[in-house]
């Protein structure tokens, strides 16, 4: 299974204990970037700029995508999950279960309190109905591609990002895990909370 290669010795982690604190905060979290629009704490303004850069994505891949705007349907997501296909059989999912349209592709969260973003393969299932079906985002799916189609789309994705001022963080930067101490309200991780769970959550 081809992964990011980069080795991890002496990789820092990505969030201070500041940030942590910033991200977690109860009732309201705080973005702990002071780059525009993060800085503003606004998330329909955010969200106006994550669609812009979203949009941007699917006119300079030629892509097609499905977006979780609302937060799953209920509660709070610190991020938008954006997924990037194209219709055609080398994106035909692995395993398909005949579920109507079934597709791998590229999925991106793109973080609602900060610039950053990662990447990673996932599968989706949807009718015409409107059911769906997919995977979870998770810390040890971060930067993994067993398609080499995902893989190419995935670097031209993040040209894409990089362009409108998003940073690509990695799995290696997320892995340290968070103090005993601290509990993400999220449906993501039980326990065991990492750097990933801390910018990347969904309470309901």
């Amino acid at each position: 299974m081809k992964q990011d290669s980069r080795n991890n010795k002496g990789v820092s982690p990505l969030l201070s204990p500041h940030d942590i604190t910033r991200l977690l905060l109860v009732p309201v979290s705080q973005c702990i970037s002071d780059d525009y629009p993060w800085v503003s704490n606004d998330e329909a303004l955010i969200d106006k700029h994550l669609n812009d850069v979203c949009t941007q994505v699917i006119h300079q891949t030629d892509t097609q995508s499905r977006i979780e705007w609302e937060h799953y349907g209920s509660g709070y997501a610190s991020f938008v999950d954006a997924w990037f296909y194209k219709n055609t059989p080398d994106f035909n999912a692995k395993h398909p279960i005949r579920y109507g349209e079934e597709h791998t592709g590229l999925t991106v969260l793109l973080s609602r309190l900060s610039p950053y973003f990662v990447l990673m393969e996932s599968e989706k299932r949807w009718d015409v109905h409107g059911g769906e079906a997919g995977e979870s985002p998770a810390l040890e799916k971060v930067d993994r591609f067993d398609t080499p189609v995902v893989e190419a789309l995935s670097q031209q994705v993040q040209a894409v990002l990089e362009k409108c001022g998003l940073i690509r963080v990695y799995k290696e930067q997320l892995v340290s895990p968070l103090p005993t101490s601290i509990h993400v309200q999220t449906l993501f991780t039980e326990s065991d909370f990492t750097q990933f769970d801390a910018l990347f959550y969904w309470e309901d």
